[in-house]
């Protein structure tokens, strides 16, 4: 594995609260209407969410719509403290005491306008870069923002791995969120077909989005996560793209994907290798989805393996990661 790294502590919150369904209506003509498309799209029969801040009090319809913002941005700095506290006492000293750099990654970008917000603080939060995330790392050198969308976790790992590789920076801590704002999730599933992909003729059963938040330390420290990120492959032959994601992959290693089921299975021939379809075990979280490889590999798997993770675009081109987890580090 090339210039590797290595993933020192992570954590992954979601809602407590259950899953709704999403029901469209006359009021949110155009939310209705990328809906129906996104179903067509994905050929699903319905879809269902789950998100930070719903009430039950509320009604169904609009909480979906516009549950409470506060508890999302409280769970961002909750999954902060869970990766801090994950490390041992002498790591997490060496990390508020070394150079280290924040990265802050999510799906939408300026998302604030969705939400009912009347604090700036807040704003700039969620817009920009959470200020109090910042100083529970002591971060004093470079920080910023990587808006990717679904690929912006593997941006960021990817710019995490040249700082680290450069000897710029000791640690580099990533920090994201998903907010799953319905009509921003069904424009993202509204895509046409690529070209070569098998359009299913049975429906999916219902589509589901999970609101999470989560952080992710990666230094050069030997810890039982090694990561390394490979190359964007562009939507040209499919054989090609074939050789480049099956590459040094052997019976017995994984292979997880993020994006729909069609698009990924033409690009994997019948191998002795596993695949993992993470959509299906966790429910879609965009750009956070291929962290959930991480949660399946720790819970799944008890000897050393190598797993690929690959996440494909809207456009046909794929991109991914591999890790080796060692359990005995």
């Amino acid at each position: 594995m090339k210039n590797e790294i290595y993933l020192s502590s992570f954590s992954l919150l979601e809602p407590d609260e259950n899953f709704y369904f999403y029901a469209p209506h006359w009021l949110n003509a155009w939310e209705a209407y990328l809906y129906n498309q996104a179903l067509k799209s994905t050929s699903a029969s319905g879809w269902a969410f789950k998100r930070f801040g719903t009430d039950k009090e509320t009604y169904a319809r609009e909480m979906i719509r516009k549950p409470r913002y506060i508890d999302y941005l409280e769970s961002m700095e909750q999954a902060a403290d869970a990766a801090l506290q994950q490390m041992t006492p002498r790591d997490r000293m060496l990390l508020l005491k070394s150079r280290a750099a924040f990265i802050y990654i999510d799906a939408w970008g300026e998302s604030s306008v969705f939400e009912n917000i009347t604090s700036a603080l807040h704003t700039s939060t969620i817009d920009t870069l959470p200020k109090n995330i910042l100083k529970k790392f002591s971060i004093k050198n470079v920080t910023c923002k990587v808006r990717g969308e679904k690929f912006s976790l593997i941006q960021a790992m990817q710019l995490a791995q040249d700082y680290l590789h450069w000897q710029v920076f000791d640690f580099v801590v990533i920090c994201g969120a998903y907010r799953a704002i319905p009509v921003l999730v069904f424009s993202d599933e509204d895509i046409p077909d690529i070209k070569g992909s098998v359009k299913s003729k049975q429906k999916n059963g219902v589509q589901i989005s999970v609101e999470r938040t989560g952080c992710f330390i990666f230094s050069l420290r030997e810890s039982a996560l090694r990561v390394s990120c490979g190359k964007y492959v562009a939507n040209d032959n499919v054989g090609d793209i074939q050789l480049k994601m099956m590459k040094d992959l052997t019976e017995g290693d994984l292979l997880t994907f993020s994006g729909r089921k069609e698009n990924i299975t033409r690009i994997a021939p019948q191998t002795c290798i596993d695949i993992i379809d993470l959509k299906d075990i966790y429910g879609a979280s965009g750009c956070l989805t291929p962290a959930l490889s991480w949660e399946y590999l720790l819970n799944k798997t008890l000897t050393e393996k190598k797993m690929r993770t690959i996440l494909a675009d809207n456009f046909g081109g794929y991109s991914y990661f591999d890790t080796l987890f060692s359990p005995g580090r």
